[in-house]
């Protein structure tokens, strides 16, 4: 028994039981221990650090974005508004799969390449933690319900309501007004620390015209908010918020009706209308047609509208036709007439025998005159400077052009603006050019000759000019001399709004200032001299503006021009057979002020007119002033013109108009 069996030793049992609990004790002891030593470290020792790390991640600070300032014309209409949208946005922090979320979003909303492209962008850029980034702009009422009821799926994915630019008048203020469309790289790293810390949360900036120029004033100040977020990032409350200050509210000079007439009268042309109130220096109208609807460049463009728009080699809508050079053409007659009063080359009485052609001294070249290039010919005969504006003689200025020359030129017409930017707060309007010796010898690399003097006598050749130049320079005729500077703003949050840089530039004084009323007194004529028993001695306008409407209640003073855009030979432009390309078609142009001569009323409006291939000043670009300045004096302002105007600008009826057949063939050619 005792070989196959053996009794337990409990005893050893209980002393092994005893060391094993002991050192189970032990163990577990040191693992409290630890535990305990732990949790003291983190909860007395480190609690400042871990408490912050703690609020970092449930605290979060995010921009609050200012409303941007509205923009009024003068008569407190909305030319651009803020209006209430819904836009899809992404916190990328809370998106598991980024590109599967895409995939799944594009089958309930209209998401284009670019919107990927521009969210990708601004992905990129993003500087705050768990903030939204925009994916579409402007959800539609069935957009918004596809992601409403498929929202659970998406986690990160949102509606946000926002206030979004929108310019109720489309294309009719583009160029002026301008648009604000989103931030590039570029935009950003020219701003200074100060400008980069304010456009937080700011996903727009204006581009062109007076969003782009009083950007600063536009724009506000943005603000800021310390919010609680979950673990999931979802904001539960906000514990702090310094409020955004909003932009500005502008009013600008611009009328809006005045505007509205400005595009109709042009038609179906191209073209630009440039008008001023000359008191002021108000810029009243600045159209560009055609022109574009700038809402398509706020939510972002796409690549097939941006592509018709740029592809457009005749119309270029995106192209500014009021603020780029054209050649001036017989427009700057009156300017250069008034150079040949105040240098003393000419006078009231200093006549000319035009036989319709011009040549220098010793060149057998000859300089034409219009009528040379028709079936009637001949010259204009004796002709003395008012003549010659409102006949628009050419023979008379190559003449006057050649004894000023082109330095005396230069310094002159330069008082006038051109070849410079009178404007106060339009700096993106190019300068045209006011050719000079040195001009020619820096950009051409040649000497200047005579024959270029010759040219520019007439506004061709290298001179060159914007239609706000012209219009301001029509103003300073219509003011006589008073330097008011064009300008675009008019307040700022209803008060007044005045620039610094305007007083520095002086008026424009003649030798005698009876030569302002001489020089009108001829634009005015151009418009008001009617037929008289000597042919062509009326006015290049008359037909197509005072004859046209008998019943005028004032007169207005201008000038014809026509530009011509390619080179013809004078051969061949003397033929009546020529057929010429539309685009190849010179330009029409017309400069104005008005009313003139009126006892009681200093002109209110000047204005430039620019039909891009539209042949003829005086039948098609001077209408178009017409109803311009029927609207503003008329309709607008309401002015009563039925005082007689003063005797100088009087012009009476003479006997023996010409025939149809004749006046049919002046009209149908160049001033």
């Amino acid at each position: 028994m005792t070989g196959r069996w053996q009794f337990r030793d409990h005893e050893a049992e209980r002393r092994l039981f005893n060391r094993r609990v002991m050192l189970a004790s032990s163990i577990i002891f040191l693992l409290l221990a630890t535990l305990v030593a732990k949790l003291v470290n983190l909860q007395v020792v480190q609690y400042e650090y871990f408490s912050a790390r703690s609020d970092g991640n449930r605290l979060h600070v995010q921009y609050v974005p200012p409303n941007r300032g509205l923009i009024y014309d003068r008569s407190g209409t909305l030319l651009a508004d803020n209006l209430p949208v819904y836009n899809l946005t992404i916190v990328p922090e809370e998106v598991i799969d980024l590109d599967a979320t895409l995939e799944y979003l594009s089958g309930l909303v209209d998401l284009s390449a670019g919107d990927i492209e521009t969210f990708e962008e601004q992905l990129r850029r993003s500087r705050v933690p768990y903030s939204s980034v925009p994916l579409r702009y402007v959800l539609t009422e069935e957009e918004k319900y596809r992601v409403a009821v498929n929202n659970h799926r998406m986690p990160g994915v949102s509606m946000e309501p926002q206030l979004m630019r929108h310019y109720p008048f489309d294309s009719l203020t583009a160029h002026s007004v301008g648009y604000v469309s989103h931030i590039n790289q570029q935009e950003l790293d020219a701003l200074d620390e100060t400008e980069f810390e304010n456009y937080g949360g700011t996903t727009h900036i204006g581009k062109t015209g007076v969003e782009r120029t009083y950007e600063h004033l536009l724009h506000g100040q943005v603000g800021y908010e310390t919010v609680e977020k979950n673990n999931r990032g979802r904001v539960m409350r906000v514990l702090e918020s310094t409020e955004a200050l909003a932009g500005n509210d502008i009013s600008l000079h611009l009328d809006h009706r005045l505007q509205m007439v400005a595009e109709e009268a042009l038609g179906d042309y191209r073209g630009a209308v440039v008008a001023i109130e000359p008191e002021t220096g108000g810029i009243l109208a600045m159209v560009s047609k055609p022109g574009f609807d700038p809402n398509l460049f706020v939510t972002g463009i796409s690549r097939k509208d941006y592509g018709a728009l740029v592809t457009d080699e005749v119309n270029t809508p995106l192209f500014d036709r009021s603020t780029n050079p054209y050649p001036p053409g017989s427009t700057i007659k009156p300017f250069l007439g008034l150079a040949g009063l105040h240098l003393g080359l000419v006078d009231y009485d200093y006549t000319i025998d035009d036989p319709g052609y011009f040549r220098l001294p010793g060149v057998s070249y000859r300089w034409n005159d219009y009528t040379m290039r028709t079936v009637i010919g001949g010259g204009h005969g004796v002709t003395d400077l008012r003549k010659a504006i409102y006949q628009s003689c050419d023979t008379f200025f190559y003449d006057l052009g050649n004894r000023l020359g082109i330095d005396a030129i230069y310094d002159f017409m330069s008082l006038f603006g051109f070849g410079g930017n009178l404007a106060l707060d339009i700096d993106y309007a190019r300068s045209g050019v006011l050719p000079s010796r040195d001009w020619k010898m820096e950009t051409r690399g040649e000497p200047w000759y005579p024959g270029d003097t010759i040219n520019s006598s007439i506004g061709q050749g290298y001179m060159w000019a914007t239609p706000l130049q012209l219009a301001t320079a029509a103003s300073l005729i219509a003011n006589e001399g008073r330097m008011v500077r064009p300008r675009i703003l008019q307040s700022v949050n209803g008060e007044p709004y005045f620039l610094e840089e305007e007083f520095p530039t002086a008026d424009v004084v003649l030798e005698d200032p009876d030569y302002w009323r001489y020089i009108g007194d001829a634009m005015t004529m151009v418009v008001h001299r009617p037929y008289s028993n000597v042919f062509r001695d009326y006015g290049t306008a008359f037909e197509a503006i005072a004859r046209a409407d008998p019943d005028m209640t004032y007169k207005i003073a201008g000038k014809t021009g026509t530009a011509q855009v390619v080179g013809i030979s004078q051969n061949i432009r003397s033929s009546a057979e020529i057929r010429v390309s539309e685009l190849n078609r010179d330009h029409a142009l017309f400069i104005a002020f008005a009313p003139a001569g009126h006892p009681q009323i200093e002109p209110r409006i000047a204005l430039a007119v620019f039909v891009e291939n539209g042949e003829h000043g005086s039948t098609v670009a001077g209408p178009v002033a017409k109803k311009i300045t029927d609207a503003w004096l008329l309709d607008i302002l309401q002015l009563d013109l039925t005082v007689e105007a003063e005797p100088e600008t009087v012009f009476p009826q003479e006997p023996a108009p010409p025939t149809p057949s004749e006046i049919a063939a002046v009209a149908a050619v160049n001033e």
